[in-house]
Order: C-alpha cells, then sequence, then structure tokens
C-alpha cells in the first residue's frame, strides 16, 4: 500500500496522486490580501489569492505550482503525526493590526486554528507542522 489513502479523493482527504492532500489558508490583512494553498498528492499546487492583481503593496496573481515542488512525503508524515488537525489548541497571539495574518491548514475534511500562535508549549507534532507549513509557504513567495 502506497504512503497514501487510494481509496479516497478530495479536498484534504490525503488521496492517490493528482488529488489534494492539504489546504493552507492564510487570512491576509489589511496590507496583503489572504491566499489558499491546495497542495496535491504529487507535489504540485494551486495558489489562488482573495485579491489579484496590484495594490499598494505587490502584485499578486494566482499560480500553479507543477508536480514535485511541494514536500508532500514530508507533509503528509507530519499531519499524520498529528492527526485531527482541530484538535490543535487555539492560541492568542499579539498581531500587528496592519500584518498580521491567521494561517491555517485543512486536512481529512478538518481545519486546524491558527498555526502562527503556536509556541514552546504545544506538542512537537504540533510545532513539526507549523515548520513544515512555513518552509512551504517560503516556496510560494
Amino acid at each position: 500500500m502506497s504512503a497514501f489513502d487510494t481509496t479516497s479523493k478530495g479536498h484534504g482527504s490525503g488521496a492517490a496522486t493528482g488529488g489534494s492532500l492539504a489546504t493552507i489558508t492564510n487570512s491576509g490583512s489589511t496590507n496583503t490580501p489572504g491566499y489558499t494553498l491546495v497542495i496535491h498528492s504529487d507535489g504540485s499546487g494551486s495558489l489562488s489569492y482573495t485579491q489579484k492583481g496590484k495594490t499598494h503593496f505587490g502584485t499578486y496573481q494566482d499560480k500553479a505550482f507543477p508536480a514535485g515542488t511541494f514536500a508532500i512525503q514530508r507533509l503528509h508524515t507530519a499531519l499524520q503525526a498529528v492527526g485531527d488537525v482541530s484538535k490543535i489548541p487555539q492560541r492568542g497571539c499579539l498581531k500587528s493590526a496592519s500584518f498580521g495574518t491567521s494561517t491555517t491548514i485543512t486536512y481529512q475534511g478538518k481545519t486546524s486554528s491558527d498555526l502562527t500562535c503556536l509556541g514552546s508549549q504545544d506538542a512537537r507534532s504540533h510545532l513539526d507542522l507549523k515548520n513544515m507549513v512555513q518552509q512551504i509557504l517560503a516556496k510560494i513567495k
């Protein structure tokens, strides 16, 4: 059997090659648009901004990423270690009114709390997932 459940298809299900593995969502801020990054089981992805085009702070265009762009085996392992991402604790943290954003991940139909607020008091598996998401998001900029 492969590392992915080949019997399920669809959004955030861990589906076979080409299916959606997870979705990362960023809320955006007053200075940057929010976005959704859908990561597929073959390491490809699609990035969709809530506001497209030129803004005061840059130009934002939807993008498609080819297979192999994202380290999905590591992401899948991190997601499996967490299991139900909706059980990641909700933490409050200080954020800039202009630049503060929230980042969540949806996996197997469940959505996490804001990963950016996790800290040293949280489970290692949650912090590993937070770090993995940060590495993925660094690739889209």
